[in-house]
């Protein structure tokens, strides 16, 4: 199915842009086909199912806290290793790897069986008769998830996520097809599942082929035991996941078991289809950080701090651009967007969506702090970082929703606040102190300059999306808007002129 073309050894400014045009236009073509998809299964199954879905995406995101964050520890272990070469030092990182995720499978499965039992407790109102059959099939998905991730990981870490990203594009479309006939032809959210896990099985072992071509070691099984010195590092880096873990999980996965058991699953249907439109953009967006990560870890490997310095800030910079751009287009259209799609009925109020976009932009905004965070492996530096985050979040977003009832809007000012009292300086901390080790000065005077010209705008794009005019009208101050922010980006912040001459000239270095 793939044609294998041999990028190993092009450079890592090559591979970035290999991997970033990949991810792109595959995670844009499937969030169009995912949002279909979503149409289809509105009409077809409702908003209890829709809700129903979104509890338990959630749940299954709190069966993942299992994985302990090994594979993202080990992945970027695997950096230096792959940069030299190494491997048998690759072979002993892998073997590990795939000795815990064996584990990892039987325990997601007995936790998940478990878990069946008690999903009245999560649920607000009537259970629908099929839920507990559902949620099996949810969780196999995710056990089968882990059958082949080793495959995935070495690619991802090698520079060749673009290799995934074409086996997961591929597969996904074939789901999403075979999922509308399903939906049109029974109605059955069961046998739409069951297709979710089939068509994940299937991507896994065509992603196995393809590896062992890459990397025939694969299928030895003589693997030498990691040095003592490589598993101490190890150990301090899982245990900094496990923390971060908690503080991810609670952070996404709390929201909606929150408003299905204070609110009920129409409030989780409403703002599932949300945050299926938010999700989708942080995927689309995610994919451009993602497939530069590895390149970033092997920068790291350098030892050049000034270098990796102005880096990260052009990088920094572009990153908030695009995102501030997304926020604008988000509250000028959501609305409009949301009533089109799948009806006005599912329309929040302003406030709760500029609330939802505010927090988009804040966790956006994070995302090269975090990609610095895996190149250099400092997941021991965060590890209580995130245990207060993870307090803050779910003990803000009760107090919210329960005290002052304020339903979607409280689940949400509960993740904003976890964010500012947390992760807006503790993050670039640990990067700088810790990653870098350059003086934070420089990080808060751009980081500053961003979040003003950010709420700015964000307050003119609320009074723009509530005029009432035509929609070229809309479509006119929203792009006189966005051209206005690029400028006063281009004029204010060195960074961004960096790189907005080397996207246009394609000249990363």
């Amino acid at each position: 199915m793939f044609k294998i073309d041999d990028k190993r050894n092009t450079g890592r400014v090559h591979a970035s842009k290999i991997n970033l045009v990949y991810s792109l236009i595959f995670q844009m073509l499937i969030l169009v086909m995912s949002f279909v998809v979503r149409s289809f299964f509105i009409k077809s199954l409702g908003s209890s199912y829709l809700g129903l879905d979104g509890l338990f995406k959630n749940l299954l995101n709190l069966l993942s806290f299992t994985e302990l964050g090994l594979g993202v520890a080990v992945s970027s272990a695997l950096y230096e290793p792959l940069a030299n070469n190494n491997i048998p030092l690759i072979k002993a990182y892998l073997s590990l790897l795939r000795r815990f995720y064996k584990l990892l499978i039987i325990l997601i499965i007995v936790l998940g069986t478990i878990l069946t039992f008690f999903l009245p407790v999560f649920i607000t109102g009537a259970i629908p008769s099929d839920a507990r059959l559902a949620f099996i099939l949810y969780f196999m998905n995710s056990a089968v998830t882990y059958m082949l991730v080793v495959n995935r990981t070495l690619l991802i870490a090698d520079q060749l996520s673009y290799v995934n990203a074409r086996n997961q594009f591929v597969f996904s479309m074939i789901q999403q097809i075979i999922q509308i006939i399903i939906l049109l032809a029974t109605k059955n959210y069961v046998l739409y599942l069951l297709i979710q896990l089939l068509a994940n099985f299937a991507s896994n072992l065509s992603l196995r082929r393809v590896s062992l071509k890459y990397y025939p070691y694969l299928a030895d099984h003589d693997a030498p035991s990691l040095p003592t010195e490589k598993i101490q590092a190890l150990k301090q880096n899982i245990i900094g996941m496990v923390s971060s873990k908690v503080g991810g999980i609670v952070l996404n996965s709390t929201d909606n078991i929150v408003l299905s058991s204070f609110v009920g699953l129409t409030a989780v249907g409403m703002f599932s289809n949300y945050m299926t439109v938010i999700n989708g953009l942080i995927t689309l967006q995610n994919a451009a950080v993602n497939a530069i990560t590895a390149s970033i870890g092997n920068l790291g490997t350098e030892s050049d701090s000034h270098k990796e310095e102005n880096i990260f800030f052009q990088l920094f910079s572009g990153n908030s651009f695009v995102t501030h751009a997304i926020a604008l287009g988000a509250i000028t259209f959501f609305g409009k967007f949301i009533s089109v799609w799948v009806g006005g009925q599912y329309q929040l109020s302003i406030i709760t969506t500029v609330a939802i976009v505010v927090l988009f932009f804040m966790n956006q905004l994070r995302q090269i702090s975090i990609a610095f965070q895996i190149a250099h492996s400092l997941f021991w530096q965060q590890r209580f970082k995130s245990l207060w985050e993870a307090g803050i979040n779910l003990a803000f977003s009760i107090v919210f929703v329960k005290a002052f009832n304020l339903g979607i809007l409280g689940v949400v000012l509960g993740t904003i606040t976890s964010n500012i009292l947390i992760n807006s300086w503790w993050e670039p901390l640990i990067v700088f102190r810790s990653g870098i080790q350059r003086p934070l000065k420089r990080y808060w005077i751009v980081y500053t300059g961003i979040m003003v010209l950010f709420l700015s705008s964000m307050f003119i794009a609320a009074i723009i999306s509530t005029l009432e005019v035509p929609f070229l009208a809309l479509c006119g101050l929203f792009l006189l808007h966005e051209f206005t922010v690029f400028t006063l980006y281009f004029v204010c912040f060195k960074e961004f002129r960096i790189f907005v001459r080397r996207v246009l000239t394609v000249k990363f270095k």
